[in-house]
């Protein structure tokens, strides 16, 4: 090998790092700009533990969402809420604040929470635009999966799929396929 293959061998391994690294920073970044945004959706008369640890909580309904606007919106999924009439949302603070449903669409699985107040350090989400995600667009979802609050996982957009077996109005629904991580409560 010569001297000028090895030193752009070389030159090639550190530009690779540095993208890594660059990458890294990024998700750091965007991880730490949305997080205000999440909340972890409680049910079913939740209690939190005695344990120092975050996020930990004594009950068997809990969820994530995200807060969409600065009165107290948050969108999360119906199967989290749906046949629930005590909802309690935490913050990212460690606030918890008392929520109702306000429309829930379970075909959509879809449900629109309204909080009774919202912390100061809450900030709502900006909201994308999905019709110009495409397959493989970077992703990362952040939730409660399994009650472990605030967790990041990666992935790629793998397909966009319609639904071709609904009609009316859910014949418009697509579905976006991920290779990321999803559990309940992400």
């Amino acid at each position: 090998m010569s001297s000028k293959s090895s030193k752009f061998g070389v030159a090639f391994v550190v530009l690779i790092c540095v993208s890594h690294l660059v990458s890294a920073q990024q998700l750091r970044d965007s991880f730490r700009r949305v997080r205000a945004s999440v909340v972890v959706i409680h049910s079913s008369d939740p209690r939190p533990t005695s344990t120092s640890r975050p996020g930990d909580v004594e009950d068997s309904g809990v969820g994530s969402g995200v807060l969409i606007s600065s009165d107290g919106k948050v969108l999360t999924a119906a199967h989290v809420v749906d046949g629930e009439e005590r909802l309690v949302v935490e913050f990212a603070n460690d606030e918890w604040v008392p929520a109702k449903v306000v429309r829930s669409s379970p075909i959509a699985d879809v449900a629109l929470l309204q909080c009774d107040r919202v912390p100061k350090s809450a900030v709502p989400a900006k909201l994308g635009d999905s019709d110009k995600v495409d397959t493989g667009d970077d992703i990362f979802i952040v939730g409660a999966p399994y009650g472990l609050s605030y967790t990041l996982t990666v992935g790629r957009i793998s397909a966009r799929r319609p639904d071709k077996s609904r009609s009316g109005l859910m014949s418009s629904v697509e579905f976006l396929q991920t290779d990321a991580t999803v559990n309940p409560g992400n």
